[in-house]
């Protein structure tokens, strides 16, 4: 059954807390990516069991939740509801976790937002590299120059788009991070970088800016240098903002801050950026030149739980830097494609061992999702790791097939999509194109035959659960009758009338319980039972009880009163104060209320209704507070 967006929608925003509670929203491939002001108000279990929903998790700041393939057209729908833009202008949540969480967090979220961008024109290059390799398109043509142009040009500024990324990200103004990243692949100083330098500093070649010398290095293509630069940017466009006079501000601010991050770029960060990514990249070139097999098949196997952390992101820059320093990547590409395909594999057996036709449907949509497409969330959650043993499957062969591929020398030279089966043409270079799509079509043959194997033999189908279970609950969650019916007597004295003719939609519509309402003919409200006070409010108009047997009740007196802000009425009690029927709870007066226009319907509700078999309410009529106004059952 096709999902229902606006639906989901709905539930996944009262999930959470509701739309004031959510300071921005956007999505990744397969999660809806929350920032939230205030976690603890978000209910977990009940996100979880909205039908579409994989799994939450709560990562670097970020509460995600796993929806699948779907998740663009669910976030159109979701956008509209929330009106979230997934621009970042909402103020960022501070963010949880320990230092390497938050660390990890921000670098995903400043490379999420660039993955539509970056695998377009992966993918463009995947072409490129078909022509080039099976229909002798001349790499000296027109037409390959123009292609090429069209498939790097977002991986030559990508600078540029960091900056913007990193600025929506911290909150800031992304015109002003996108000059610093502008700078950094500015034609004319990527030729004086690589033309006759003047000088050498620290051993390395330099050239000069008003006397001191600036390090020679390319910066297009490359990412550390930019999120370096990040909490350099943030501070220097509070600073500026701060010291500049508001009549000045409009030209000063964007000035003092151009002039501290630009050199601060090319003196220190960038330079330090680059140094940092051949380090990385001369101690994965160590690692995989030593023991390939080792170094491969345990990043295979990790993989599931690098993604269950959403950590998979924040590999990105490595693996940019991986291409742009070495030429290839194993890192993202050829461990997420064992990773990837042994996920599918797992859920294929789960699909072809059951004996439950819904489970076998998911295993094998499951199945392509992951195999064909590379998004793995639906067969990690919703088979997988919901049944453990075909985890234990896909982990295996994961790191099987990642030895495999170490040993024989798979290596990935373009992005392409996420990872997966189709993923075998980014294989094609190196001094012998086909080698590694060769090894990686067989890697990933064997894969799929172990996953697919241990998955059969260790997978059982769980015990049948209860028939009238539905996917809210089970019948154990069924709302069973009180030994002791409760009785709720009324508290005013005045006219009963049905609650469907209050002229107030959120009464009569029971959207906040079931109950009955009373037109008062004396301004006191008693208590209808023995109760505690579980609230009042500031504007002394209603308050909520609960009984000891945990039904709870709410009396509020008029309609739209809470504008009179407290005036005309008196309450009488305060939260946590236990009282007995009869008891005062509230005095108010009439004339006046009605004199400034409102309406003195008071709806005596149930809130939480739904926890019990029937509220039977007394007949409409005329009622003397501490008569029987309700039984719950």
């Amino acid at each position: 059954m096709a999902m229902d967006y606006v639906e989901t929608s709905k539930k996944i925003i009262e999930g959470v807390g509701g739309v004031d509670n959510i300071a921005s929203a956007t999505h990744c491939m397969t999660r809806l990516r929350l920032v939230l002001h205030d976690e603890s108000k978000a209910n977990d279990a009940k996100v979880n069991k909205i039908k579409g929903v994989k799994s939450v998790i709560k990562q670097g700041g970020q509460y995600q939740v796993v929806i699948g393939n779907e998740v663009s057209n669910l976030f159109k729908e979701f956008s509209k509801l929330g009106k979230f833009d997934g621009s970042g202008k909402a103020a960022p949540a501070k963010a949880q976790g320990s230092p390497v969480q938050r660390l990890f967090g921000f670098v995903a979220g400043c490379m999420t937002p660039m993955l539509p961008a970056m695998l377009g024109c992966g993918m463009l290059k995947v072409v490129l590299t078909l022509l080039t390799t099976f229909c002798g398109m001349d790499s000296t043509s027109s037409t390959y120059v123009l292609i090429y142009a069209f498939a790097d040009c977002f991986f030559y500024l990508l600078p540029v788009f960091l900056g913007m990324t990193i600025a929506q990200k911290m909150g800031k103004s992304p015109m002003l991070f996108m000059v610093v990243g502008a700078a950094l692949c500015y034609p004319d100083l990527i030729a004086l970088m690589g033309g006759e330098n003047l000088g050498t500093f620290l051993g390395m070649p330099c050239t000069y800016l008003f006397g001191l010398p600036v390090i020679c290095s390319s910066y297009t293509s490359s990412v550390l240098p930019m999120l370096l630069m990040a909490p350099v940017m943030a501070w220097a466009e509070d600073f500026a903002d701060r010291v500049s006079p508001n009549v000045l501000k409009a030209f000063l601010k964007p000035l003092l801050f151009i002039i501290i991050c630009i050199p601060c770029s090319l003196y220190v960060l960038g330079p330090l950026g680059n140094v940092v990514g051949n380090l990385l990249s001369n101690l994965f070139t160590v690692m995989y030149n030593a023991v390939p097999w080792l170094t491969v098949g345990i990043l295979s196997a990790a993989m599931p739980f690098i993604v269950m952390t959403g950590m998979h992101y924040a590999l990105i820059p490595l693996f940019m830097n991986n291409i742009a320093t070495l030429g290839y990547d194993v890192i993202v590409l050829v461990t997420m494609f064992c990773s990837n395909i042994a996920q599918g594999a797992a859920s294929l057996g789960v699909a072809c061992k059951t004996k439950n036709e819904e489970t076998r449907s998911e295993g094998i949509a499951c199945a392509i999702s992951a195999i064909v497409a590379g998004v793995t969330e639906p067969a990690m959650y919703g088979i997988n790791l919901r049944y453990m043993t075909p985890m234990i499957g896909a982990v295996i062969a994961a790191g099987v097939g990642g030895l495999f591929t170490g040993i024989t020398g798979v290596k990935g030279y373009t992005m392409g999509g996420s990872p997966s089966i189709l993923s075998l043409i980014t294989f094609i270079g190196g001094e012998n194109p086909m080698h590694g799509v060769i090894f990686g079509a067989i890697a990933a043959v064997g894969i799929i035959a172990i996953a697919f194997a241990v998955t059969f033999v260790l997978f059982k189908d769980p015990a049948p659960e209860a028939d009238d279970e539905d996917e809210e609950g089970s019948s154990a969650d069924a709302p069973k009758p009180l030994v002791n019916k409760v009785v709720i007597s009324a508290p005013l004295t005045g006219q009963v009338v049905d609650l469907a003719s209050v002229p107030d939609e959120v009464f009569s519509s029971g959207a906040l319980g079931e109950g009955i309402a009373i037109v008062p003919s004396a301004g006191r409200v008693v208590a209808p039972c023995d109760a505690t006070v579980s609230a009042t409010m500031e504007t002394k108009h209603a308050v909520g009880l609960t009984t000891a047997q945990g039904v709870e009740l709410l009396i509020h007196v008029g309609l739209d009163t809470v504008a009179l802000e407290g005036r005309h009425y008196t309450c009488k009690v305060k939260e946590g104060q236990k009282v007995k029927k009869g008891d005062l709870l509230i005095e108010f007066d009439m004339n006046a209320i009605k004199a400034e226009g409102y309406q003195l319907h008071t709806p005596v509700l149930v809130t939480n209704s739904d926890d019990f078999v029937s509220i039977k309410v007394a007949n409409v009529g005329a009622v003397t507070a501490g008569d029987e106004l309700m039984t719950v059952v």
